[in-house]
């Protein structure tokens, strides 16, 4: 694509620049020499400056993103930094060394607070960072020192002991990386070219009958578990919700008198408001849990029970179980599979589970399900009752 004539750097008509089919275009502001909008082929659009320092040398400077900065905000801040180069300042210069001063521990504070914080599982990756890549880096090691075999030392290390977390924290450091580049903080990610040390196999662990009636059973007895982790446990087994969801519980959101409990679209995965039902089993369950001010299950440290909480209470007492390994998701992924073993049909089965869809007709469809939904996890109640009453090898199955 050919580049554009000069022409004054307007919103609208930013707006109507093309975006080439490879690398970048330039359109050249008519009012301020050097000052500039380029346009990637991925359609990213950010205002730059061509200047020539005092020893003749042509340097160009990223000043910001549109439309996060203004043409009128962009222009203004292009012709402060003119005025510098014109006193003898090279900004670029000054620019890469402010990077250069940055630490690793600095990099990973403004990660969290400006990027994970807002995420869903943002707290997962800090864990990452802070537990593992800040003792092996350093936190006063300068963000540009970390390299790619520092990288894979540490990786490779977590992986003789947790492959899986070995890839979680691969990518907590990469994304922290990405975002620093995004936010022209950094140039360069050491994480490039690192491989994930372990296999990622897709699960598919559902407890059986058996093995349901064990797990409810000596769930009472488990060493050092807390009784909101018992119920919350309990609950994923129930409602077939998402462990993050029901760790995130307010009072707030749960009408234990009618038997609803509606997740905000912050907090679901698919973005969008769900009615969870609340079957008489769920809620004798949630009758359990003391009435807090917010949380339903609260931490001790005064905001919400994290699902590694889940995790770790179930992996502690996994001898105690004596059942084969499984996680707060398989009781999820359980619940689900029975649904469909009492004659729920997939579609109600995706509603309870709230599954984003991804066909057209998804887009339109905005009936809520609420009375399919309950019937759904009435039948499956029913089920789980017959379960945990007794052992399914001392049922009697009469044969007409």
């Amino acid at each position: 694509m050919t580049q554009p004539g000069p022409l004054k750097l307007t919103e609208r008509k930013i707006k109507a620049l093309p975006k080439p089919s490879a690398g970048h275009v330039i359109a050249w502001d008519s009012e301020l020499s050097g000052f500039g909008l380029r346009t990637t082929a991925n359609g990213v659009k950010s205002f730059i400056l061509n200047y020539r320092n005092q020893d003749g040398v042509q340097r160009r400077l990223t000043i910001g993103r549109f439309p996060t900065l203004s043409p009128t905000a962009a222009r203004l801040r292009a012709r402060e930094l003119k005025a510098k180069v014109e006193l003898g300042s090279d900004p670029l210069e000054a620019k890469r060394t402010r990077r250069g001063e940055m630490s690793f521990g600095e990099l990973v504070d403004l990660f969290a607070r400006r990027s994970l914080a807002t995420q869903k599982r943002g707290y997962e990756r800090e864990r990452y960072l802070r537990q593992d890549a800040i003792p092996w880096f350093g936190a006063n090691t300068k963000a540009l020192g970390v390299k790619r075999r520092d990288v894979i030392r540490l990786v490779e290390e977590k992986a003789t002991s947790s492959p899986i977390a070995a890839n979680r924290l691969l990518s907590s450091i990469r994304r922290a990386y990405n975002w620093a580049i995004e936010q022209d903080l950094l140039e360069a990610n050491p994480t490039a070219l690192v491989k994930r040390p372990g296999a990622e196999k897709s699960r598919d662990r559902v407890l059986s009958e058996d093995e349901i009636y064990t797990f409810w059973e000596r769930l009472a007895t488990t060493h050092s578990m807390s009784q909101r982790v018992r119920v919350a446990l309990r609950l994923l087994l129930i409602t077939a919700q998402r462990p993050g969801e029901i760790c995130a519980m307010e009072w707030s959101e749960v009408d234990l008198q009618r038997g609803w409990w509606e997740i905000p679209r912050e907090k679901t995965k698919s973005d969008r408001v769900h009615r969870a039902p609340l079957t008489a089993l769920a809620v004798e369950q949630l009758e359990k849990q003391p009435r807090g001010d917010r949380w339903v299950f609260p931490s001790v440290k005064g905001k919400s029970l994290r699902v590694l909480a889940l995790s770790a209470a179930l992996r502690h007492n996994q001898q105690h179980f004596g059942l084969d390994r499984f996680t707060p998701h398989d009781l999820r992924r359980t619940a689900a599979s029975h649904l469909a073993s009492v004659g729920v049909n997939r579609l109600h089965i995706s509603k309870v589970l709230n599954h984003a869809e991804r066909e057209i007709t998804g887009v339109y469809d905005r009936y809520s399900y609420d009375k399919e939904k309950r019937r759904a996890l009435e039948k499956w109640e029913r089920k789980l009752r017959r379960i945990i009453s007794e052992p399914a090898a001392t049922k009697v199955v009469s044969i007409s």
